[in-house]
């Protein structure tokens, strides 16, 4: 995830990031994370995979300040816009369910591993696009 809302840069992992968004689309035929708004959008992002990183929030400018409180913690649902972002964002699921809901079979398993090393906030610690092409869940559809 690189993302506007911590002014923390661009690479070349976020495709990767919106390789595995699509691959979740795919699945099960919406968009992962629906909204346009930025708090909602990271709260979606907690909900679906884990707590933002740390590391990554201590990093952010300034302007990412009014997304957190007490330090590194979001301030969700204290900050939404509304009772209908509040449900929206309760209504997500973690990641191995929003798929085991779409994908039967052995192959839901490699998915599920190789969307968790897709959607890693931290590029960092993303998959790499080697790792990801020779990732199990390739060498089953063959």
């Amino acid at each position: 995830m690189e993302t506007p809302y911590f002014g923390l840069g661009w690479t070349y992992p976020c495709d990767l990031w919106s390789i595995g968004c699509i691959l979740v689309e795919l699945c099960s035929g919406e968009a992962l994370f629906q909204t346009h708004e930025n708090l909602e959008h990271l709260a979606m992002m907690e909900r679906v995979l884990e707590p933002l990183p740390e590391h990554m929030v201590q990093k952010a400018d300034r302007g990412a300040e009014k997304y957190f409180r007490r330090g590194s913690r979001l301030n969700w649902p204290e900050g939404a816009i509304s009772r209908e972002s509040i449900r929206a964002v309760n209504k997500m699921d973690r990641l191995k369910n929003l798929v085991s809901q779409h994908v039967v079979g052995a192959s839901r398993f490699s998915l599920i591993d190789l969307l968790h090393g897709l959607l890693k906030f931290d590029p960092s610690e993303r998959i790499t696009v080697r790792d990801a092409l020779n990732h199990p869940f390739f060498e089953n559809m063959a």
